[in-house]
This record gives C-alpha cells, structure tokens and sequence, in this order.
C-alpha cells in the first residue's frame, strides 16, 4: 500500500510540475507574441548589411593606396568594409498623434567607417576607429497640407546621386564627383513637403558639409526638388550655399584650434560655397534605366593657385550611369550589368590632392600627397615626376559591373574600373603615372 501510495504520490507531483511548467510555457509563449505585438504596432524595424570586398590594383602601388578613392582605397587587399545596423520607426502621415513621430539611428562598423567618420569630423584629423554614427535623427510629420516632414539630427545630404552605402548604389565603388565634390551628410535641420504625386521638395538649414559641430558661424542652406512628370522620366534639381571654411576656432575635422589664422586661403570663414546640379533619370525600358548627373561648384578665396587672380575654386563635372537588368532584380538569380562614365575637373586644385594620406587611405590621396608613410605604417620616397599639391587636374573613369543576386538579400558583384588623369597622380610601382585600372570583387548581405 505505501508503496502504491508512493508511485501515485509520484505521479501526482509529476503531473503538477509538468501543468507548471506548461503554464509557464505558454505564459513565456503568450508574453513573446504581445511583445511582438506592441513592438510592431508601436513601427519599430530593424534591418541591417554586412559587405566585404577584394580590390586588385593592377599597378601594384608602393604604397598600397589606390589613389583618389573613397572607400574602396586599399589595393591588393580583402576588406571588412561595413555592418550596418539600422533601428528606425518611420513617421506616418495618415496617422494621427504619435504616429506621425519617428525616428532613425544608423551604425556603421568597419574599415569603411574610418573615412565617413573622420570625413564627417566625429574626431580630428586620421581616425582609425572603426565605428560611424552615419544618421541620427527625428522626424514629425505636420498636419499641414499634403503633410510637411520636419526632421532634426545628422541625415544623408540632399546633394548627389551617390550614397554612403555600396550596395545601394550602381556600382561598388564612388565616382570622383562623389568622394572629392559632395558632403556626404549634414548635421541641421530638414523641411519636405510633397507637393503632389509627381514632385517633392526639400530645403534644409544645416552646420554645413560633414559638420557634426560647426566650424565657424555660419550655416548653409541646403536644397532639392524631384518631379516625376512620367513614369519613363524624372528630374531632380540640387544645390547648397553657405559658408564652409574655418575661422579656427572648431575643434572637429580638420579646423583644429589656431590652425586657421585671418586672411589665410581656405580659412576664410566669410567665403561663400555653392554647388548646384541636377540628376536626369530616364527609363526607354523596363529593364534599362539612364541616370546623368551634371554638377557645379565654386567657393571664393578658397584657392592659392598663383594662375588664379580671383583665388576662386571651381569643380564640375558629369557622370553618366545606365544600368540594363537581364531579369526580375526580386527573384532569385538576378542577373544586372551596369556601366559609369564620368569627367570631372578641378580648376582650382583644391578638391583632389589636397592633403596626405587622409583618413586611413581615403580621398585625397595622391602620388605627391602620399609622401613618407602609407596606411600600412611604412615609409617611402617621393616621385620625381608626382603632382604638387594644390594643382588643377581633369579626371575621368570608366567602370563595368555585373551583379549577380543568388537570392533578393544576397548581393554579389564584380567590377572593373580604369581612372585616367592629366596629371601623374597614381603610382605604378613606385613611379608616379596619369592611370590606374583595378578589379573588384564584394559581396553584401542585407536582413
């Protein structure tokens, strides 16, 4: 009897943990599904990229710089170039209340970080730290009208066709124009208004070009209008004006205290920039697309050129892309072949070349401006026939890349560039040259 009494005791007790421990099961169960729940009712979105590449720089330079890059810069070598993570809630102007607030925080890791972190003056001068706060911003969208956007924070700029992210882009690597001739995000304040189904406009009141914390007193207006007017075409007009140069005093970027002293060229804290331009898009077909992109800038007292009385920097150029898809780019195994064209000039010396090896091997790397130590920590000598710092130059690229996309979310590439200047600015070898050709390979997973 005890023991029937035991193994019934046994069994009830079983069965009482088992029912626990179920009800805590379902309890768990039952409080994921409501977290989820407010977390998806609440807008919250998480999404993110990982990109590595390889870059074969077929005139193995000394330096293991490929000149006049953004990004793409280290030659002959694999990259961890980014994982980005993106946490948003995007405001929505049908709702009401707090749905029309939202907000974006993008993070991005890796060697790509190092330029757009120290390009955009988080910390002076060379950072290698490998972390890039690349926007942070809030958003409101007012009652008013078709509902006018207001967002505050560091945002993607409104000037150019390029962007931060590869993959986002035609090609893997950036075009001249985008790594010596537009800011890659501002730092203000942002009004977008849609004015009908077929055209938006936005204007902006920010510190300036990459300006986290201003260097001087002045803000810049920045600008842009898209229309649609048809489905095959589009046209977008962009522009900015203010002041961009130091008046010595910001601790961020490149205007170190007392770096900048009164009537010094490019320390001019009054002169003037402005860029404008426009990007063409055309459709002929549904799988070929046509996108040019003209552009102007100019920026007083912010050249030394001794040719140049006015002391005027001007930069301009174009840049053509056509994109032709073999297939549907949503379904698995896509196939897209994509083209680049570009010349872009700087009249005034002062975009291109204008200092060291910047940033871990960014822009402005050039075969005179590289002297006396690499990326990678060793030293070398001076061309005797390298470019001198502060000379004009017209550059010009072509570049072919096949994408192949084996599932929507995994994006491969390979890409073949060849850059050509009037100046010796690339290295072959140890010898200063005027071109340049490389071969890229990468790879992006976004989620």
């Amino acid at each position: 009897m005890k023991s029937a009494s035991k193994r019934i005791g046994l069994g009830i007790g079983i069965c009482a943990i088992a029912s626990l421990l179920g009800s805590h099961a379902a309890f768990a169960a039952d409080a994921a599904a409501e977290a989820e729940s407010l977390w998806n009712k609440a807008g919250f979105k998480i999404s993110g990229t990982v990109l590595t590449s390889y870059t074969q720089n077929f005139n193995n330079p000394s330096t293991n710089n490929t000149n006049l890059r953004s990004f793409d810069t280290a030659a002959n070598s694999f990259m961890a170039n980014m994982a980005q993570l993106v946490f948003e809630r995007e405001a929505n102007a049908s709702g009401s209340g707090a749905d029309r607030v939202g907000f974006r925080a993008r993070l991005n890791f890796g060697t790509d970080a190092r330029f757009s972190r120290a390009r955009t003056n988080f910390q002076p001068g060379t950072d290698n730290n490998e972390l890039d706060v690349q926007e942070l911003y809030a958003e409101y969208i007012a009652p008013i009208g078709n509902g006018l956007k207001i967002q505050a924070g560091k945002i993607n700029t409104l000037i150019g066709y390029e962007v931060i992210n590869a993959w986002e882009n035609p090609n893997f690597s950036r075009s001249f124009m985008f790594g010596f001739s537009q800011a890659f995000t501002t730092t203000g304040i942002r009004f977008t208004y849609p004015l009908a189904k077929w055209g938006t406009a936005a204007i902006g009141l920010v510190n300036g070009w990459d300006n986290i914390e201003d260097n001087n007193r002045g803000k810049t207006f920045e600008w842009k209008v898209d229309l649609t007017p048809h489905e095959k075409f589009g046209i977008a007009f962009f522009g900015s004006y203010g002041a961009e140069q130091s008046n010595g005093n910001a601790a961020a970027g490149a205007a170190l205290v007392g770096a900048c002293q009164n009537g010094t060229t490019g320390c001019d804290p009054s002169a003037k920039r402005v860029v404008v331009g426009s990007i063409i898009t055309i459709k002929p077909t549904d799988k070929d697309t046509l996108i040019i992109e003209p552009y102007y800038g100019n920026e007083s007292n912010a050249t030394s050129v001794a040719a140049n009385n006015s002391q005027n920097a001007r930069w301009n150029g174009i840049v053509t892309y056509l994109t032709h898809d073999f297939n549907d780019q949503s379904a698995p195994h896509a196939f897209s072949l994509r083209a680049r064209g570009e010349i872009w000039e700087d009249a005034g010396g002062v975009r291109a070349c204008a200092g060291g090896v910047n940033f871990n091997g960014g822009a402005n790397t050039c075969a005179a401006s590289g002297s006396g130590q690499a990326a990678n920590g060793t030293f070398f000598a001076v061309p005797a026939n390298a470019t001198a710092l502060g000379t004009p130059q017209t550059l010009w690229e072509t570049t072919w890349t096949l994408q192949y996309k084996p599932m929507p979310q995994l994006q491969t590439r390979v890409e073949y560039r060849y850059d050509h200047s009037t100046k010796n600015v690339f290295l072959n070898g140890t010898e200063a040259t005027n071109n340049q050709s490389t071969l890229a390979f990468s790879v992006a997973y976004m989620f």
